[in-house]
């Protein structure tokens, strides 16, 4: 089930026009500011529940409120295929941006799987320590093995994970191979998995190469809005990781070319403003 609270669209909406150059500023200003108070405000939150000992369910609301609000205040528009499960399960996505982090509102509490550079990054990397994200230096044979060991303790302790298997973002359609590590261990525990596809309408939304965050963003937040297709998959069972991986990976791949094909559909097609 997708979460009640959020306003979730079942159609893809109409294209737009971004407007002129000082409106597309003005709204990029305005809309940065607010995720930066909203992402302070969050990881406050989180830190003062963490701080307090509170469970990872209480940790889960700042979360769950931060999605929320970003949605409203940056443009995001979300149209949902699908339901997520409402217990404990792998989740596993294709990755395209930061954003891709608040398109996900799972209805059971989560736990992130982030690669660790990202740890270090000011509010982000705080945020994402107050709700217990894994960091995984994806470069270190004794990191992944240790990130496999934290993922089976929370799956054991009815928390879900998502994991971007692809390692990093990638502009698409098409995807980047899956790394095989979670699907092994997937595959050894029996845990249960959702995959998931994500594409947006604009993909200069993607964060790739050596593109700095606050230029991206700025620029990201210009448009008039942040339009994305979210499809959740049933969940999938497996005991042969090499199976199991492609067999998610395709689903992925076929839903993210369907997705990227409808939104250039609506463009060719003339579709009003």
């Amino acid at each position: 089930m997708t979460h009640r609270s959020f306003d979730f669209l079942t159609t893809l909406p109409s294209t737009f026009d971004d407007g002129h150059a000082l409106r597309k500023f003005w709204r990029s200003s305005r809309r940065f500011f607010a995720f930066i108070i909203l992402s302070l405000a969050a990881t406050v939150s989180a830190l003062a529940r963490k701080l307090s000992g509170a469970n990872h369910a209480s940790l889960y609301r700042p979360y769950m409120w931060y999605c929320r609000n970003i949605h409203r205040f940056t443009g995001i528009r979300v149209t949902v295929e699908g339901e997520l499960p409402d217990h404990a399960s792998v989740l596993v996505a294709n990755h395209r941006t930061y954003i891709d982090a608040v398109m996900v509102p799972s209805p059971h509490p989560l736990v992130f799987v982030a690669k660790a550079e990202v740890k270090r990054w000011p509010i982000i990397g705080w945020g994402g320590n107050a709700i217990r994200t894994i960091w995984v230096k994806r470069s270190s044979a004794e990191s992944r093995k240790a990130t496999r060991v934290e993922v089976r303790k929370r799956i054991e302790d009815d928390l879900s994970i998502i994991i971007f298997p692809e390692g990093t973002t990638h502009r698409g359609p098409d995807l980047l191979e899956y790394k095989m590590g979670m699907f092994k261990m997937c595959a050894d525990g029996g845990f249960p998995i959702c995959p998931i596809a994500m594409e947006y309408r604009h993909q200069d939304v993607s964060w790739v190469s050596d593109s700095k965050f606050i230029p991206h963003a700025f620029k990201v937040f210009g448009h008039r809005y942040i339009d994305v297709s979210v499809r959740f998959g049933e969940v999938q069972y497996g005991d042969d990781p090499v199976e199991l991986r492609q067999r998610l990976r395709d689903w992925t791949a076929k839903n993210c070319l369907e997705m990227r094909a409808n939104f250039d559909a609506q463009v060719q097609g003339g579709q009003g403003h």
